[in-house]
């Protein structure tokens, strides 16, 4: 019986992480009605890996697409587009911004009552 031959530390790193997607994150993608992506207020070189593989989900399995964004955030040209819907100015501790955001997913997941 061969050994494999052992992994760099980083690959190792990213079998971990994908393996976790694959078990956790892809299926309650697939299995949601909407999906809610939130952009907050980042240097434009600082990758956020999980939120560009989820997005990736996100848009191959064509999910409706609610960009939540904080103030000040900076929403890219082409995330703008593939977007079903843009929150912008997004603030957890107003009502009104609380209710926007409740509004949006009742109207993409399809629960309204009306």
């Amino acid at each position: 019986m061969s050994k494999q031959p052992k992994q760099p530390k980083q690959d190792r790193a990213w079998a971990d992480f994908s393996e976790a997607f694959r078990k956790d994150g892809l299926p309650k993608i697939m299995s949601s009605a909407v999906t809610l992506t939130l952009l907050g207020d980042r240097d434009p070189g600082d990758w956020d890996i999980k939120q560009a593989v989820e997005l990736g989900a996100i848009l191959l399995l064509d999910k409706p697409l609610i960009l939540v964004c904080v103030p000040g955030a900076t929403i890219p040209t082409r995330l703008r587009r593939a977007a079903d819907l843009v929150i912008e100015d997004w603030d957890p501790d107003n009502h009104a911004a609380q209710e926007r955001l409740t509004d949006a997913i009742t109207t993409f997941s399809g629960d309204d009552d009306d």
